[in-house]
């Protein structure tokens, strides 16, 4: 069988490659980046952005969708920061929009040169779970210092919520064996499932690498063997949209993000992913925040 990765950088440098078997809400949808882009708009407006005179916005992270709703305003100045080059250049090849003008920083969210009250707009897609609760503080520190007090964080993240609930995977598998002509967005929506079982909540931590484990009990040298031979291309997709199993990833509740993030921020804004009720997954929510 095959080796199951270390915590590590590697499964996050395969999401590239893999960028299109993703399915919103592992990806943002339309419709997120219509939101974003109506809030962002509000704050431009408030700024009184012109292509003489640009708005500027960090995003943290190399989202394509984000980075290809940006190059359509051309009133916007925008700065890319993230610490690993190799990915950062791997989601430029998914980015369409032709052309796009962007300043690029390697380099850590938390510790990277930024100037201080600089940004109009921040813009983040699931950053959060991507660093360990204990570096939270520092980050939602780190946007406030680097957004003006006018400023507005865009922030797409996901969470623990009162929908989510944790099943066991042949639990699962039986209620997405009832959908007829399961699709690549129904993978995702069972990866997003079924990985909370494997969720802590006192350190918040998701392995995925034990559900690579749990996984591995209907797989074998030839691939996966279920007794359902159905279940099979379902196991086969979530095996290939969460190898190599190595992606570090941390959950919050969405009352303790939202304490975190009410430190340093006002919700003005809210919109939660209706899209991802029916499995009882992880939650997707939009924030709009404005610095205290």
């Amino acid at each position: 069988m095959p080796e199951l990765g270390v915590i590590g950088v590697s499964g996050w440098k395969s999401m590239g490659p893999q960028w299109d078997k993703y399915t919103p809400p592992v990806r943002p949808s339309e419709q997120d980046m219509l939101t974003i882009r109506e809030r962002l708009e509000r704050v431009l407006a408030e700024t009184g952005a012109t292509e003489e005179r640009k708005a500027q916005v960090l995003v943290l992270g190399s989202t394509p969708e984000t980075r290809n709703m940006l190059a359509g305003l051309p009133n916007v100045r925008v700065t890319l920061m993230d610490y690993m080059l190799q990915m950062t250049v791997a989601m430029t090849e998914m980015v369409t929009a032709d052309p796009f003008d962007e300043v690029w920083i390697k380099g850590d969210w938390l510790n990277a040169p930024l100037p201080e009250h600089y940004f109009d707009a921040v813009i983040s897609d699931l950053v959060l779970s991507n660093l360990p609760p204990a570096k939270h503080a520092g980050l939602v520190d780190r946007v406030h210092t680097a957004l003006k007090p006018t400023g507005r964080w865009l922030n797409r993240t996901d969470c623990v919520d009162a929908n989510s609930r944790i099943e066991d995977l042949d639990a699962l598998l039986d209620r997405f064996l009832l959908i007829e002509e399961s699709t690549q967005a129904d993978i995702c929506s069972l990866r997003c499932a079924a990985g909370l079982r494997h969720w802590d909540r006192e350190s918040s931590f998701l392995s995925w690498a034990d559900l690579g484990r749990e996984l591995e009990k209907y797989r074998d040298d030839t691939g996966f063997v279920h007794p359902d031979p159905r279940a099979n291309r379902l196991l086969e997709g979530l095996w290939e949209v969460t190898a190599p199993f190595d992606k570090p990833y941390w959950l919050r509740t969405k009352e303790d993000l939202e304490e975190e993030l009410g430190r340093r921020f006002r919700i003005e804004h809210e919109v939660r992913d209706v899209t991802v009720l029916q499995h009882h997954e992880r939650g997707y929510y939009f924030y709009d925040l404005a610095p205290r």
